[in-house]
C-alpha cells in the first residue's frame, strides 16, 4: 500500500515544486540618436531542471506563458501579454546540469512584472492508453519501468499555473528569466520550495 500511496503522490505532486530560480537584465540593442526612451523590451524565456531521484524521465508539454503585471489578476482579467509555444514534448530530466531549453521571447512594455502563468498542453482524451502517433503530453516514467504514467495537472491546461514573479523589462533590453522544475518525492507530500535569488515562494494553480 505505501508504493501506490506515493504512486498517487508522484502523479500530482510532480508539479509542485514548480520554481522560477532567475530573473536577469542584459542590455541588448541600443544605438540611435533618439533622446526618447524606448518603451518596449523583450522576455525571453528558458526552462531546466535540477536532478530527481525516482524518475527516469519527466515528460511535459509547454503550450503558452502568459504574463502581468499584477500579482492578483485572474485568468480571463485583460492586460495578459501572452507567448505561445509549437507543441514540443520536453524530458525535463535531459535539462539538468545547467542544461537549458529555450522557450521563446516575447516583446513586453517597459515595467514590472509580478506573476506568470504557465499552460501546459492536454493529455490525449484516453490517457491510460497512449500510442506513438498520439503520445502523452505530460508523463513521468518511474525509474525501473518502462511506461509512461499520465500526469495529474489541475489548473494545468485551463488557467495554468500561477506563479509569483517580481521582474523588470527595461526599454530597449532583454529580461532573461528561467524557469526551474523541481519533481517532488514520489514518496513525500511535501512540496518543493523553491526559490528566486533573494526570497523564498509558493507556486499555485488556483486563481
Amino acid at each position: 500500500m505505501s508504493d501506490l500511496h506515493g504512486f498517487r503522490s508522484a502523479k500530482t505532486l510532480c508539479w509542485a515544486g514548480l520554481g522560477l530560480i532567475a530573473a536577469g537584465l542584459a542590455a541588448c540593442g541600443g544605438g540611435g540618436g533618439g533622446d526618447s526612451t524606448p518603451q518596449q523590451g523583450t522576455l525571453k524565456l528558458a526552462m531546466t531542471d535540477a536532478p530527481a531521484c525516482g524518475y527516469d524521465h519527466v515528460y511535459v508539454t509547454v503550450s503558452k506563458i502568459r504574463v502581468h503585471q499584477s500579482a492578483t489578476a485572474g485568468a480571463t482579467d485583460s492586460g495578459w501579454s501572452e507567448l505561445a509555444i509549437p507543441a514540443r514534448r520536453i524530458d525535463l530530466l535531459s535539462l539538468t546540469n545547467g542544461v537549458l531549453q529555450e522557450l521563446g521571447s516575447l516583446p513586453l512594455p517597459a515595467g514590472n512584472y509580478q506573476q506568470i502563468r504557465l499552460a501546459l498542453a492536454d493529455n490525449p482524451s484516453n490517457p491510460s492508453n497512449p500510442t506513438s502517433v498520439n503520445p502523452l503530453a505530460n508523463a513521468l516514467v518511474l525509474s525501473g519501468s518502462t511506461s509512461e504514467i499520465a500526469l495529474t495537472t489541475p489548473g494545468g491546461q485551463q488557467s495554468g499555473f500561477k506563479l509569483k514573479a517580481n521582474f523588470n523589462v527595461t526599454g530597449g533590453q532583454v529580461a532573461d528569466m528561467v524557469l526551474d522544475f523541481v519533481p517532488a518525492s514520489p514518496l513525500s507530500r511535501q512540496v518543493t520550495r523553491a526559490t528566486t535569488t533573494s526570497n523564498p515562494w509558493w507556486p499555485s494553480s488556483s486563481g
